[in-house]
């Protein structure tokens, strides 16, 4: 009898303890951290101020001394599953995937220009943005947006002047074995609308396949039209006072609330870009 008695109020001790771990719970599933174990993805996010005039030793190069060289070096050393660049040629697209497989983190991806009347770029002038993955992107699968709110934004070089076109550009590849939509942009300070665009074509996507989105947003943190993201990303968040770019918080990395926790956060600048190297560390919450 003593033994039955003390296996009944043992069963009740654990009943009480789920009901009050239960109800005391304020969050929601959303806000709850990724179970122990779960894959981390981690996302580098870089602008390499490729061919500005004020970082005149990029000017399209990737040789020891610019941004492509410092990220692939980087890359190597840490091992990330996605990099995300702004303001590369196409050019430095192509030698920064050469630099990374002989480095040994050999990395696919897919690239868009804005533009391509940028001498410093080559013969074809492109230059834009790249998302590069551990996983395949497949061939011919590039997803290129572009902005229909450009701001009035135009770039003259050579006599020559074009409208600026920016876009979101993502790759579907794949992480852990699941399918993975991996995207960035570069947007126009002079057009928030950008934001509203990029909510509108993520959203497209389907709501089961998790999403990350890092870039150059030319946004502070308090700008309203940030909140078109954060309604359904959780956002990698780096610590009050690392600034990525002249003191400023411009540069992001987001990722769909349901899949993901954030881990970690961190910024590195370095003197080869006018921008930090942002470093976001993302849990899956499902699907590992």
């Amino acid at each position: 009898m003593r033994h039955r008695l003390g296996a009944w109020l043992s069963a009740g001790v654990v009943a009480v303890a789920v009901l009050l771990a239960a109800s005391s719970h304020p969050g929601t599933d959303d806000d709850r951290p990724a179970p122990a174990g779960r894959p981390a993805l981690r996302v580098l996010q870089y602008n390499l101020c490729g061919a500005a005039a004020h970082c005149w030793w990029n000017a399209g190069r990737s040789g020891p001394g610019t941004s492509v060289a410092r990220l692939a070096e980087e890359a190597s050393r840490l091992r990330p599953d996605l990099v995300t660049v702004n303001e590369i040629c196409l050019t430095q697209y192509a030698r920064l995937k050469e630099r990374l497989a002989r480095a040994g983190w050999r990395m696919d991806g897919t690239y868009a220009s804005s533009q391509d009347n940028v001498p410093a770029c080559g013969r074809t002038g492109g230059f834009g943005s790249a998302v590069l993955s551990r996983g395949d992107v497949p061939d011919g699968r590039r997803d290129y947006l572009r902005f229909t709110h450009t701001g009035g934004e135009t770039y003259t070089n050579a006599g020559r002047t074009v409208a600026v076109r920016r876009g979101l550009l993502c790759a579907h590849t794949v992480f852990h074995g699941h399918p993975l939509i991996a995207c960035t942009a570069h947007t126009n300070a002079r057009a928030p609308e950008q934001l509203r665009e990029i909510r509108d074509r993520l959203d497209a996507f389907p709501g089961g396949t998790p999403v990350v989105l890092a870039g150059d947003l030319n946004l502070p943190p308090e700008a309203p039209a940030l909140s078109y993201l954060r309604d359904r990303f959780v956002e990698g968040r780096t610590a009050p006072g690392e600034a990525t770019a002249g003191g400023r918080t411009i540069d992001y990395a987001f990722a769909t609330r349901r899949h993901f926790a954030v881990r970690s956060a961190g910024v590195r600048t370095y003197p080869e870009s006018d921008h930090a190297l942002l470093r976001v560390e993302f849990t899956l919450r499902t699907g590992g």
